[in-house]
């Protein structure tokens, strides 16, 4: 069962109490505080990063393994690939912890975008017995050949530890089959609060962190609203150079963000129709839409710039007639709002 399935059956799980407690009368035990499980989640995953040591093969297959009394092996917490981010969520901030075994070598990926990967998720338990500690593992998922999953429909723990790995290589093979190289390979270690939370399951109990082993392949960019400007583009602002704590920006303020808002601002023109542009090709007039940022170089084969971006079309100051005097097309400008973004713009333009 995937961790996405998991998380539709949540929301289905949800639905089906709901509808007992108002039918049937069934009471529902309310959900613990989230401070208070974090807390206890973080010394569990301190201990078991305490206890353990990790293995991995050139295929980045990682084990994990208890440290013997005595042992001389390196904890996870002591790695020089450990590593913490901080993210404030249901009112508290929390401290993820996460090894990069190898970042990868191809491109960033975004919160909304989907990412190809293969994993492994699991649950610990600590048991005492006559004064010897002992973590059993219980894998309750894992995919070894790489799967699709959208970073927005998974838990939150994955859309905020995936981004900072990056993708890697492929090669075709004659047989048909495909390997992967360079990729982004980790381990990520997820607070209940961040995962499953109250929900349990067989294999996942209520109030359980979890660890997952995972493998970045590749990426493919999305368009929520097919508005033709990719979703990592309306994903925060695209000059923030901290790219892990960007959220939804909502630039019409009317509670849609921008990448599932096909009108971006609000001026009652479909942003698709305002990145649009016209092109004629053997005589025969087309439509073309403007990528977010232009190509570097110009494609001699193509009947149009490829180095402009989205433009932004200027108005002037009031000429002597009362009427803003028409200032050149902008496609340049790094600091330029694009013209779908401005609502004082509207087509038809020049």
């Amino acid at each position: 069962m995937n961790s996405f399935f998991k998380i539709v059956l949540v929301a289905a799980l949800f639905t089906s109490l709901y509808s007992c407690q108002k039918d049937d009368g069934v009471t529902l035990t309310p959900d613990r505080p989230y401070g208070e499980v974090f807390v206890e989640d973080s010394t569990k995953i301190r201990e078991f990063m305490d206890s353990h040591y990790i293995t991995y093969d050139s295929d980045f297959n990682v084990t994990f393994t208890q440290i013997p009394n005595g042992g001389s092996q390196t904890p996870i917490s002591d790695m020089n690939e450990l590593d913490t981010i901080q993210r404030k969520i249901h009112d508290i901030t929390y401290v993820i912890y996460y090894l990069k075994l190898r970042e990868g070598s191809g491109e960033n990926i975004t919160r909304v975008d989907s990412s190809f990967v293969s994993y492994k998720g699991f649950t610990f338990n600590k048991t005492t017995t006559d004064n010897v500690v002992t973590y059993n593992q219980t894998v309750f998922d894992e995919k070894q050949f790489p799967v699709w999953f959208s970073l927005d429909e998974v838990i939150r723990g994955w859309s905020e530890i995936i981004p900072l790995f990056k993708t890697g290589t492929y090669t075709s093979q004659a047989d048909g089959t495909i390997s992967f190289d360079n990729f982004g390979a980790g381990v990520m270690f997820v607070p209940s609060g961040l995962a499953y939370f109250s929900t349990g399951t067989l294999s996942i109990p209520s109030y359980t962190p979890t660890i997952f082993t995972f493998k970045l392949h590749n990426l493919r960019r999305r368009d929520h609203d097919r508005d033709k400007v990719l979703s990592m583009y309306e994903y925060g602002n695209p000059l923030d150079t901290d790219r892990f704590k960007k959220s939804p920006i909502d630039t019409d303020g009317d509670g849609r963000p921008d990448y599932i808002d096909v009108d971006d601002d609000g001026d009652g023109v479909l942003t698709k129709t305002e990145i649009a542009f016209t092109y004629d090709q053997g005589g025969v007039t087309k439509t073309g839409y403007y990528p977010y940022h232009g190509a570097l170089v110009d494609d001699p084969s193509t009947p149009y710039n490829d180095t402009f971006g989205i433009p932004r079309k200027y108005t002037g100051p009031l000429n002597s007639n009362n009427k803003p005097t028409p200032l050149p097309v902008d496609f340049t400008d790094v600091g330029r709002i694009r013209r779908h973004l401005d609502n004082t713009s509207k087509p038809p333009y020049e």
